[in-house]
């Protein structure tokens, strides 16, 4: 096409012309793109031709379709590249204006589909593109655009285009101001036909409006203010100087700044400034005020552009020194707006705020006569209008009256509002509350005036010397406000608002004292935690529109708390820290996990502004530390991600007060807070516990009882995994600390079992009995001491510790002391430790053994108790002797536990029971067969130990049993045997019975311990207490089969001891053991080894066949017949003569109403008939050993009537004798068996014998006390009662 037009020219811009009148957009686009490119030809006739090409293209400006638009833009934007020297072209330049204008108006409408839009969007960017392309030093193009760009300034609907007709406005004026420096005259000044200038007036004001914002639309405002700058003159002669100054400096402050970090309140100040300072410069009040007007007139009522302006209308009013004309002013604005509705008001109230600052008394002037005129009014209208809408219409204005004085408050200056703020300011605004009725839009503006005039104070400079004596008035009215909004709605904004107010009025002097700071947060607590969640409010399906609104609501109220809080933190102390966290605490623990979230986010805040003060102040050390991380530290496994890192946060900071040591602790509890993330709880749970690691390290010692006060406190009130968490935080505490606090330990276990009642859930209560355990591992004595000093008897949770310590780690070292106490307190016990009567247990004795059975009972090991049977069994046996027979101290309360210590039953009151029941529970726990225990128990040990008669027997039972078992730990024996010279008679015969029980075994001998028991046996026949005599008369019984090498070398003492002990009149028990052990001797060391002591133990057991004790008379017949057995040669005869004497009696006990003795006595006579010489008896007796001893005593009578009278003679003797003995049982034997006699006797022995004296007897006998004798006799004169009755 090029090459056609240089040859051809005039033909081819024939075509193009024709082809450009074609109707076809195909067409007529392709057309305007080849004109473009004949625009680069250099040929001298087409450039000739330019101006007609441009007039061809203007024709078709009017094709609104697309591609022939977009072929025009090209063109354009190729005609200002290329020069337009000769051509009027400025239609172009309008068109593109246009074009962005019409995008612009289609886009803002809405309703274009998604190709349009684009289609639109990239219309408007190519004419940018144009527009952009400008090159005001191509020829012809700056007599063109100046100063026609102008008139695209000031319209709103060309705001896009700003940016580059700002840059080439710019570039116009500066090739003015060259030409103006090098004194020539530009040819395209007043250049303006078909251009409609904009005045100076709406320059400025149109440029500031789009300051106001200086980041839209990609960097607008700055745009604007530089364009601002390059027109000072062409707005005003007198700004230019001023602005050179200025506005570079307003491009400073914007420089490092973003849209975000922009304070637009205080950029819109600076912009305010510059255009009173200009106004200043002019001098003429009236010569924005049209323009002002104007303007004001054309934006939208509540659009940013229209507030800007209302203030720009103060501003001009303050620059004006004319005081009539800003009264004038002011009253027309005040009365021109309706006052009723809030939307209207903010306006005028901004141009009463800015105006105050030059005429602070005409404000307030204007703002009070207003008020009076709108009385009136008010009363006036009263006649015609329902009351309800007049008081209605009277809060709407007194609402607008009292924002109106605290706006004015805000712009005053402040060397004149400390004189104001209370006689007319304050005084003014309570009045306008207090006149009307108080409802939320009254509410809403008292307390946005109170923020605003608090805010006013704030900024004055002799604040320090001036007291708000209104202060707690006006606080008492937000409290109020704040109290009687309904708490667990929606928040309002007069909740919202009245906190943000009471965070300003909190920082104006006087100070607000720490009580009411803590009254003043626990309002505002009371009132916001409980809120909804944003979450809950979505669930319930609010409209979109509430929801919104609800939302932002939210959002500011929290905010508003949160400065609240900042602001009290300005005083931030240790002791105010502690209130305010007291404050939150019941909060930190509430079942809502969102008020759990609301009071961390306020803990987030209080720490952090603590740990800043702490270390401006120099401060290395938190107070109340313990009690914080004890809270705060389980709250790391909250059930919300931002409280567990909100927590943590907390825990962060107070560590950072602890010094620059800790800052590395800081560091890597830091590192933790993002793993906080988890869902799973056993991760969180894991992770908690590595914070509490860390934390621990930097934990005083100190605040350990703090600690774990609060930490106990946190388990009892937080949700399950926060309960687990604090378990954990506490047990990692005592597990790396526990070794440093001991001075601690009796008041955290004190803590401890406090809480112990508490906890109703068993895995709350195993973090508890562990964290007794792992003390116990550091402080054994102390832990065991303590528990001591818990009362008896035992309740479950008592039990429960003592159990776990027996479970775990320090059982060892725990049973030591536990052993080691009992030996000191049965060592040192003193009536003063019984409590009233000496009939009294010692209480800390008893308590050491039921610790020990509950130690015991949960060892976990045989081994383990077995290591301790040797010092056990000693110190149990002696705690039985000392509380046999006793009685539970006093002392102790004697309630009722809530689990029996042993057993439930009545006989458990008893304290030696209580003591053989841990000796019980040692044995059962070391013995390697569980056989021993059960004979222990079936042969009723137990039951004859506890009991002061028979404990003896219980004793030998017990040494028996162990005997058998191989469980008597030489130390023991060693143990038992200092005993035998104890003061107490109980020990002493614990100790005898259990050396009489030994003397059977070899042991004693094998650990050379006989000789020095014997000679203490001994000595223990002449003690004065019966049983240790007794149980000394037994073991030298045992002898003989124990050591019976020993009896041989000691017997004449052993025998002499044991005939002594026959004669103890005391104790006929003491004789019949002596007897028993004489037989046992006497087996052994048979007739010669005896000598002459045969003849005294023979005597001596014949005295006891009468004896009352069936045991006496037992041993005595045992005896009798091992004597017998034994007389060999040398007391052969004089054995044969006792025998002579004491036969009858023998035959007679075959009776015995005992059946041991009977038992024994058959066999000594079996074994005495032998000695009577009489050969036909003793084969007769031989033959009939298997009868029973009725018929036996029949069978020899019958013999003795045929064969040898004389016997039968003194056998009936020997009997009359037995008719009046004391025992009934011998005295229904010789009745019987006179019977007996009387059935095998002759006639002639019958007529010897006087049997009238007989009957009489047995008579006399039918009227015994005893029925058994009365049988006994009658049945002997019945079946006899010829005989007596002849005779």
């Amino acid at each position: 096409m090029l090459l056609l037009a240089r040859r051809f020219p005039d033909d081819t811009m024939q075509f193009l012309y024709s082809q450009l009148q074609i109707e076809n957009e195909a067409c007529r686009a392709t057309s305007l793109y080849l004109l473009r490119s004949l625009l680069r030809c250099d040929s001298l006739t087409i450039r000739k031709e330019m101006c007609l090409v441009v007039k061809a293209v203007e024709s078709v400006c009017g094709d609104h379709r697309r591609k022939v638009k977009a072929a025009v833009l090209s063109f354009i934007k190729e005609l200002f590249r290329s020069g337009v020297d000769d051509c009027s072209a400025w239609g172009l330049v309008a068109y593109i204006f246009q074009e962005f204008s019409r995008a612009t108006s289609r886009l803002e409408t809405g309703n274009l589909s998604e190709i349009e839009v684009l289609e639109e969007t990239a219309l408007q960017t190519l004419c940018l593109q144009v527009l952009d392309s400008l090159d005001v030093s191509v020829s012809g193009m700056a007599r063109l655009l100046w100063p026609r760009l102008l008139q695209y300034v000031v319209p709103a609907q060309y705001t896009g285009t700003l940016i580059p007709l700002s840059r080439c406005l710019r570039a116009l004026l500066e090739r003015q101001e060259r030409a103006e420096e090098q004194k020539e005259e530009p040819n395209y000044l007043g250049y303006q036909e078909h251009a409609t200038m904009p005045t100076p007036q709406a320059l400025l004001l149109r440029l500031l409006l789009l300051a106001c914002s200086p980041y839209g639309g990609g960097g607008r405002g700055v745009a604007a203010l530089q364009l601002l700058q390059a027109l000072r003159r062409q707005i005003h002669r007198a700004v230019g100087i001023p602005w050179m100054v200025q506005i570079p400096s307003l491009l400073q402050y914007l420089e490092g700044k973003d849209e975000s970090s922009l304070d637009y309140a205080e950029w819109e100040c600076l912009l305010l400034k510059l255009l009173r300072t200009s106004l200043e410069s002019i001098g003429n009040e009236a010569w924005i005020s049209l323009e002002l007007t104007q303007q004001l007139a054309k934006y939208p009522r509540l659009s940013k552009e229209k507030s800007f302006l209302y203030k720009a209308v103060g501003t001009a009013l303050a620059a004006s020194q004319n005081v009539s004309y800003v009264r004038e002013q002011m009253q027309s604005y005040l009365e021109g707006i309706n006052w009723s509705e809030p939307s209207e008001r903010e306006g005028p109230l901004s141009v009463l705020a800015c105006c105050a600052e030059s005429h602070l008394d005409l404000a307030l002037r204007a703002v009070q006569e207003f008020d009076v005129a709108g009385q009136k009014r008010t009363f006036s209208r009263a006649l015609t209008f329902r009351e309800e809408q007049q008081k209605e219409k009277r809060g709407k204005a007194c609402a607008a009256v009292m924002l109106a004085f605290s706006r004015i408050a805000l712009h005053a200056p402040k060397r004149l509002l400390c004189s104001r703020v209370e006689t007319v300011i304050v005084e003014n605004i309570l009045c306008q509350y207090r006149s009307s009725s108080q409802d939320s839009e009254l509410k809403l503006a008292l307390i946005q005036s109170v923020t605003e005039v608090s805010s006013a104070i704030q900024g004055v400079s002799n604040e320090e010397n001036f007291h708000f004596s209104s202060k707690r008035v006006l606080l008492e009215l937000l409290l109020d406000l704040v109290k009687q909004e309904p708490v667990g709605s929606v928040p309002s904004p007069v909740c919202c608002k009245a906190i943000l107010a009471l965070e300003h009025l909190s920082k104006i002097k006087p100070s607000l004292t720490q009580e009411e700071n803590c009254h003043l947060l626990h309002a505002c607590f009371q009132s916001l935690f409980p809120l909804p969640p944003l979450e809950r409010t979505r669930e319930e399906g609010e409209a979109a529109k509430d929801t919104q609104h609800g939302e932002s609501l939210y959002r500011q109220s929290l905010g508003a708390l949160g400065q609240l809080v900042a602001s009290l933190e300005e005083g931030l102390t240790s002791s105010w820290l502690k209130e305010t966290f007291h404050l939150l605490e019941a909060w930190l623990h509430s079942e809502k996990e969102w008020e759990r979230e609301r009071a961390l986010q306020v803990c987030t805040q209080l720490t952090k502004a603590y740990a800043e003060r702490s270390v401006d102040a120099g401060e290395s050390t938190c107070a109340q530390l313990g009690s914080l991380i004890a809270v705060l530290g389980p709250l790391s496994c909250d059930s919300l991600v931002t409280s567990r890192q909100w927590a943590v946060d907390c825990v962060s900071c107070l560590l950072s007060t602890q010094g620059e040591a800790m800052h590395m602790k800081k560091e890597e509890v830091k590192h933790f807070r993002e793993e906080l993330s988890a869902t799973d709880v056993d991760s969180l749970l894991k992770t908690s516990s590595q914070i509490a690691k860390v934390v621990c390290q930097a934990f005083p010692s100190e605040q350990v009882r703090d600690f774990l006060k609060a930490v106990l406190g946190s388990m009892l009130s937080f949700s399950p995994t926060c309960a687990r968490a604090a378990g954990h935080w506490m047990l990692i505490f005592l597990e790396q600390r526990g070794r440093e606090i001991l001075p601690e330990v009796l008041e955290v276990l004190s803590v401890i079992y406090d809480h112990l009642p508490a906890c109703q859930q068993d895995y709350l209560k195993e973090f508890l009995l562990h964290a007794v355990s792992v003390l116990a591992c550091y402080h054994p004595e102390a832990v065991t001491n303590s528990l001591l000093q818990r009362r008896l008897p035992m309740d479950s949770d008592t039990v429960a510790v003592w159990r776990t310590l027996g479970r775990g780690l320090p059982a060892i070292q725990v049973l030591q002391l536990l052993m080691h106490r009992l030996e000191s307190a049965e060592a040192t016990t003193t009536c003063a430790e019984h409590a009233v009567t000496n009939n009294e247990a010692a209480l800390e004795p008893l308590t050491v053994t039921c610790a020990i059975f509950e130690l015991v009972s949960a060892l976990q090991t045989r081994e383990t108790a077995s290591l301790f049977l040797p010092w056990l069994l000693p110190l149990l046996l002696k705690q039985i002797s000392d509380t046999l027979g006793k009685q539970m101290p006093s002392s102790s309360p004697g309630r009722v536990p809530e689990e029996p210590v042993f057993v439930a039953r009545a006989e458990d009151s008893c304290p030696c029971r209580l003591s053989i029941k841990a000796l019980d529970m040692v044995l059962c726990k070391c013995l390697a067969e569980e056989k021993w225990v059960g004979i222990l128990r079936k042969q009723r040990t137990w039951a004859f130990l506890a009991n002061p008669q028979t404990s003896h027997e219980g004793m030998c039972l017990l040494t028996s049993v162990l005997l058998r078992a191989g469980a008597i730990p030489g130390a023991a024996v060693h143990a038992v045997f200092a005993w035998l010279d104890s003061p107490s008679a109980n020990l002493r015969s614990m100790a005898t019975s259990f050396f009489a029980e030994l003397m059977k075994d070899p042991l004693l001998q094998e650990r050379k311990l006989l000789q020095p028991v014997l000679r203490a046996l001994l000595d223990r026949c002449l003690d004065t207490s019966c049983t240790v005599r007794q149980m000394a008369v037994r073991g030298l019984g045992n002898l003989a089969s124990g050591a019976p090498e020993e009896l041989r070398k000691h017997k004449a003492a052993v025998v002499e001891a044991l005939l002594r002990a026959t004669r103890d009149v005391s104790s006929l028990q003491i004789a019949g053991e002596s007897l028993s052990a004489l037989a046992k001797v006497v087996a052994e060391l048979q007739e010669k080894a005896l000598g002459v002591t045969f003849r005294d133990i023979a005597l001596c057991a014949s005295a006891f066949f009468d004896a009352k004790e069936a045991v006496a008379r037992s041993s005595a017949f045992t005896l009798y017949g091992i004597l017998a057995s034994s007389a060999k040669r040398k007391w052969r005869p004089f054995l044969r003569q006792e025998v002579e004497s004491t036969w009858a009696r023998i035959l007679l006990h075959l009776r015995d109403p005992d059946p041991g003795v009977r038992n024994a006595c058959r066999s000594t006579f079996l074994l005495c008939t032998p000695l009577l010489g009489l050969q036909k008896l003793q084969v007769h007796v031989a033959l009939n050993t298997q009868k029973r001893a009725e018929e036996l005593q029949e069978t020899v009578c019958s013999h003795l009537a045929r064969n040898t009278p004389e016997l039968l003679e003194s056998l009936y003797d020997t009997l009359q004798t037995y008719f009046w003995s004391s025992c009934w049982g011998m005295r229904t034997a010789a009745i019987t068996l006179t019977g007996v006699i009387l059935e095998n006797a002759d006639a002639r022995w019958l007529r010897e014998h006087d049997m009238s004296l007989l009957s009489a007897i047995l008579q006399l006998l039918q009227e015994d006390r005893h029925p058994s004798v009365q049988q006994a006799a009658a049945q002997v004169l019945s079946d006899n009662w010829p005989e007596l009755r002849n005779a």
